[in-house]
């Protein structure tokens, strides 16, 4: 069955059947983004309160009219469900990238080691969850009039920035413990380039600079970290900063990290044969 793809994670965009989906209003694409990230259904009243706050109940109510009007190629196609009291999309018939980014991270948090590890399990999700977060969430994309929906814009692409910084260090800190150094090196820039005053991304460019025998670029690293701290925040590394850059100057820099054991449930699944394998490799009893 064809399915409609609603790309959020960066400048939103709709395809269904891989063909582009025009949408020509930006409450059109703001109801689309709303209700694909919520996931339920909303009456009618709340929608048009979200999204035409300046308006009385009657014309809200006319402007989403218009809007839903305005989508009846996504209502022909079945994603779009509309009816006299509510609205909401087929969740069968829809592909949303955020649904995917949180679902690639929560499959890593069930592997049943600290969140904040990794394990060889953890780094094909997470460098697929990484790829899809190609920019803030709806980047580019706002509604002047509807402060509520702006908020609600806002929030939803700062809990996904953390997420991805999240998984970003991790990823990180696995090509590390594979001795991946470009891939970990560029994976730290990217956690760095999130938030430049965040020391811990300093600190793991640091280390993954001196582990990779860059100890020059490590030195320069550190050198930017004092320069953009004390240029922003008039304040010095934290000693724990300071103290990795001491141990790299000395050649005595901490060992890199090593990759978690999944806990006793995963293990057990990826030991054990499916049903198809156990039968593949049964021998046929003896005939009589």
């Amino acid at each position: 069955m064809a399915r409609t793809t609603i790309t959020l994670l960066g400048a939103p965009r709709i395809a269904h059947d891989g063909m582009p989906v025009e949408v020509d209003t930006r409450k059109a694409i703001a109801l689309v983004a709303y209700l694909a990230v919520t996931g339920r259904r909303h009456t009618r009243d709340a929608l048009a309160g979200l999204l035409w706050p300046e308006y009385n109940q009657a014309r809200s109510r006319a402007a989403l009219r218009r809007t839903l009007s305005s989508l009846k190629e996504a209502r022909e196609a079945g994603w779009l469900r509309v009816d006299r009291v509510g609205v909401d999309l087929a969740r069968d018939a829809i592909l949303v990238d955020v649904d995917r980014f949180h679902s690639l991270l929560a499959g890593c948090r069930a592997h049943g080691h600290p969140e904040s590890e990794v394990c060889a399990g953890c780094l094909p999700p997470l460098a697929e969850a990484v790829a899809l977060h190609r920019d803030d969430f709806m980047a580019g994309f706002g509604l002047r009039d509807s402060v509520a929906f702006d908020d609600w814009q806002f929030f939803q692409a700062e809990g996904l920035r953390r997420e991805l910084a999240g998984a970003l260090e991790r990823l990180a800190r696995g090509c590390a413990a594979r001795g991946e150094w470009e891939p970990a090196i560029n994976h730290a820039r990217r956690w760095l380039a999130l938030d430049p005053l965040h020391e811990p991304a300093h600190r793991l460019l640091l280390a993954l600079y001196a582990w990779s025998d860059r100890r020059a670029a490590a030195l320069r690293q550190y050198r930017e970290c004092v320069r953009i701290l004390g240029k922003e925040l008039g304040v010095a590394p934290l000693e724990a900063t300071a103290g990795l850059y001491h141990a790299i100057q000395e050649n005595d820099p901490p060992p890199p990290p090593v990759l978690s054991e999944p806990g006793p449930a995963v293990q057990r699944e990826t030991s054990s044969p499916s049903p198809v394998e156990a039968a593949a490799t049964t021998p046929p009893p003896d005939n009589p």
